[in-house]
């Protein structure tokens, strides 16, 4: 299983609990669930995502009552010097003719998306349920690499960090000299803990 940003936590989730999955690879991996309550950088804590969980409810109560659905956006719609830089490069890969697809469109629902991935732990029993292999890489300047330090260090089952210097979260969806080195790590990883299957 190889997984990418948020990706990446579900691919570790789902390994967690699947043990046909032999070995695990993430790359600028996001625990959604702790990037949403904690913030971008995971300075706030957990409790800091209730006033949000009580609009959330807000909002379920007058869609009950015939109000118009509110949606948010998955990345910055704007940004501005105080945008994270990897916000502001979310941005510009998703928003932009860099990434850009028609049907996405930069929007989720208020009441649905977030109360779910508000209580989603990505890691949750990690420490006892993921025995495989584990490769994470991640970029140093990436605002979310936090993820992947708590992953590695959290994880009991035989593991590798990588941390690519002058990386960006966003730099390994598509920058070729991250992309590669995500790759040229992947490869040898894989070849070792598949082979013979």
């Amino acid at each position: 299983m190889f997984g990418v940003c948020a990706g990446g936590g579900y691919a570790v989730n789902a390994t967690m609990t699947d043990h046909r999955i032999k070995a695990i690879g993430t790359v600028s991996a996001v625990n959604i669930g702790s990037a949403y309550r904690k913030g971008w950088f995971g300075a706030d804590a957990d409790s800091a995502a209730v006033p949000t969980l009580d609009a959330a409810a807000q909002q379920r109560t007058a869609e009950s009552q015939g109000a118009e659905a509110a949606y948010i956006p998955y990345v910055p719609a704007e940004t501005d010097e105080n945008t994270p830089r990897d916000m502001v490069e979310a941005h510009d890969y998703y928003l932009t003719p860099r990434a850009q697809h028609p049907n996405a469109q930069n929007k989720k629902l208020f009441t649905k998306s977030i109360t779910r991935i508000f209580a989603f732990d990505a890691f949750h029993l990690v420490e006892d349920l993921l025995t495989q292999p584990l490769l994470a890489i991640a970029g140093s300047e990436a605002g979310s690499l936090w993820h992947t330090t708590e992953l590695h260090a959290r994880a009991r089952s035989p593991k590798k960090l990588v941390v690519v210097e002058g990386g960006a979260h966003m730099d390994f969806y598509d920058v070729p000299q991250y992309v590669k080195r995500a790759v040229d790590e992947a490869v040898p990883f894989f070849e070792e803990h598949l082979a013979g299957e």
